[in-house]
């Protein structure tokens, strides 16, 4: 499940240390307070990272699971190119809805906004590129056709070289943006094991 993933990530982070301290409940006085638990680990994520940033982004993210894939949502800004590293750092690959259902899954995860549709609106980056062919989109991870798309209407249209494919709080449906914008967060996918 995705909490080994999780630890398996902190076995890459760079000497963070992360103490956890229970306190004595004053409900159970039976209870006594945990000892000082430390955790280390190392993080070869090149993206420049606190580590309070990357505890934030283990332990604050969205999640929902469709079939053997869980999805979770990252609220930390990024590009395209690092939004793919870091689900693979992550255990995971950048997400690829391959049917309606699981985009549905991804818009159910972002949310909804109600600021409006005007830009800058919030970017969720998704697997999807056609930096390789001009019009000819592929999954980022495999290098594979996509089977299924739902691009919003008028996309993709490559306005100012717009090659990578988010999705957005706003409207349901893909875009393409320049695969370097630093969009607000991305969507990891994980295969259940």
């Amino acid at each position: 499940m995705f909490y080994s993933r999780v630890t398996q990530a902190l076995a890459f982070v760079p000497v963070v240390v992360v103490a956890l301290l229970v306190a004595e409940s004053h409900s159970f006085p039976t209870q006594h307070a945990a000892p000082q638990t430390i955790v280390e680990a190392q993080l070869t994520l090149p993206i420049a990272m606190e580590p309070v940033a990357l505890l934030r982004i283990l332990n604050e993210s969205s999640f929902t699971t469709t079939g053997p894939k869980t999805y979770r949502a990252y609220e930390h800004a990024a590009t395209h190119p690092q939004a793919l590293q870091a689900c693979r750092q992550l255990g995971g690959r950048l997400a690829l809805p391959t049917n309606q259902e699981e985009d549905l899954q991804i818009s159910r995860i972002i949310g909804i906004s109600f600021v409006s549709a005007q830009w800058p609106f919030p970017v969720y980056w998704i697997s999807g590129s056609d930096e390789q062919e001009e019009g000819n989109f592929i999954d980022s991870v495999t290098g594979q056709s996509l089977n299924y798309i739902n691009y919003e209407a008028g996309q993709p249209d490559d306005a100012g070289g717009e090659d990578c494919l988010h999705k957005s709080t706003v409207f349901p449906g893909w875009n393409d943006l320049p695969c370097h914008y630093k969009g607000e967060g991305y969507v990891c996918e994980f295969m259940d094991e």
